[in-house]
């Protein structure tokens, strides 16, 4: 459940981030856990969320990721500003970029293919007698 493929390398100022299935919906136990496990707090955010658009972003910011993200870490601790896009970074992106695939290379990470070679950490499910 909170297994999501992604790849990031960071500086002391600066954070990129490569999701490695931007399509699939992200989930952890905050989303997932049984109802009495400490999740009043989320339902409290998707009920808000049916009816204050700042709240439903919150949501959807929650669940889905853009194919890369990158924060300046200085003036954005919090990681809200996604600068992947805007292109007056776009040489640090670069830079990054090519920081992280050269990290892959020498690890032999194939990116979502080694994922998917992974073992599913779940428990199994036991036949019922």
């Amino acid at each position: 459940m909170n297994r999501y493929p992604l790849r990031a390398v960071r500086t002391r100022d600066w954070k990129y981030i490569r999701n490695l299935d931007p399509d699939a919906k992200h989930h952890t136990h905050i989303d997932k856990a049984a109802a009495g496990d400490g999740r009043a707090y989320w339902d409290s955010w998707v009920e808000k969320a049916k009816t204050d658009p700042a709240a439903a972003a919150v949501i959807r910011r929650y669940h889905t990721r853009p194919a890369e993200e990158l924060y300046d870490l200085k003036t954005d601790p919090w990681e809200l500003k996604n600068l992947a896009a805007d292109p007056k970074h776009a040489e640090r992106l670069k830079a990054l970029r090519a920081d992280l695939d050269a990290w892959m290379k020498d690890q032999g990470d194939e990116g979502l293919k080694t994922e998917q070679a992974l073992p599913d950490p779940r428990p199994k499910k036991k036949d019922k007698p």
